[in-house]
């Protein structure tokens, strides 16, 4: 897992003209994207992007496209936000596909339909104009490439979600499945590991193929008593379905409630 906390606000260097090219090992990339994975359904909402260094707060949308594998542009695929999503340290951009395109019966649906479709290949490219926030453009353009599946109508439901349980007096992980790909910043921040007595332990959290599995090391070697794992209501999959509700859920529709804790206990020496 790269950088999935929110840093605390960056000292920003300030200086040179926007736009020029930097060189040295320092030269600001994109290191990271997710979903990291080539497989998404057609209903995703989000993608992130991860720079090496603080950027420039506005008007990166110019230099990001999505065009299908025959280069086709697709047009207007994400939200236009004035100054972006950043995370605070402007290191983390958020693009969300456009909301109103994704969720059916909404006019932009029915008069664009999704950005992305299934059973369509395509190629997500940033190029290398754009600025970070010392004014130097990237050192490379960056590239991703990803297929659209069917839609994902199933909210995460932990129920189905497989231990792989650790031996007490160890500080090896456990690591729970979750079946498909959830959204990676939800995974680090609506999973926990609580013991006896409903304290988060403390350790640090890795995900692992492409979303799908959650691994926690603990700091201090686990005891043998009951623990559990705990999972936030507002845990969400790549479509923004939360566990019970579904992002494109009908008017009066009516879910079971869901299992929000799997209790577990280390296996004894």
């Amino acid at each position: 897992m790269r950088r999935l906390f929110i840093a605390s606000t960056a000292a920003l260097i300030l200086g040179g003209q926007p736009g020029h090219a930097c060189s040295g090992p320092g030269a600001t990339h994109i290191d990271a994207i997710y979903p990291s994975g080539t497989d998404v359904p057609e209903n995703q909402l989000r993608l992130y992007l991860y720079f090496t260094a603080p950027m420039a707060e506005a008007d990166i949308l110019p230099h990001i496209r999505l065009t299908l594998a025959d280069g086709t542009v697709v047009e207007d695929p994400f939200l236009s936000n004035r100054f972006d999503l950043w995370s605070p340290d402007r290191t983390r951009l958020t693009l969300l596909f456009d909301p109103s395109r994704v969720k059916t019966g909404l006019d932009a649906h029915e008069e664009l339909g999704r950005a992305l479709e299934a059973g369509q290949s395509y190629v997500f490219t940033v190029d290398a104009g754009a600025v970070d926030a010392s004014g130097c453009t990237l050192s490379a353009a960056f590239s991703h490439e990803f297929t659209a599946g069917p839609s994902d109508i199933d909210p995460p439901d932990p129920s189905n979600w497989v231990l792989d349980v650790p031996a007490a007096g160890t500080t090896d992980p456990i690591s729970v499945v979750l079946g498909s790909t959830h959204d990676h910043l939800s995974m680090a921040f609506r999973i926990r590991a609580r013991n006896a007595v409903g304290e988060i332990v403390a350790g640090r959290i890795d995900l692992a193929q492409a979303e799908t599995v959650w691994r926690f090391f603990p700091n201090a070697p686990w005891s043998e008593e009951d623990h559990e794992i705990s999972i936030g209501q507002e845990l969400e999959d790549l479509a923004g379905n939360r566990p019970g509700q579904l992002f494109d859920q009908p008017v009066g529709a009516d879910m079971p409630a869901p299992i929000l804790n799997l209790p577990f206990r280390p296996d004894p020496n």
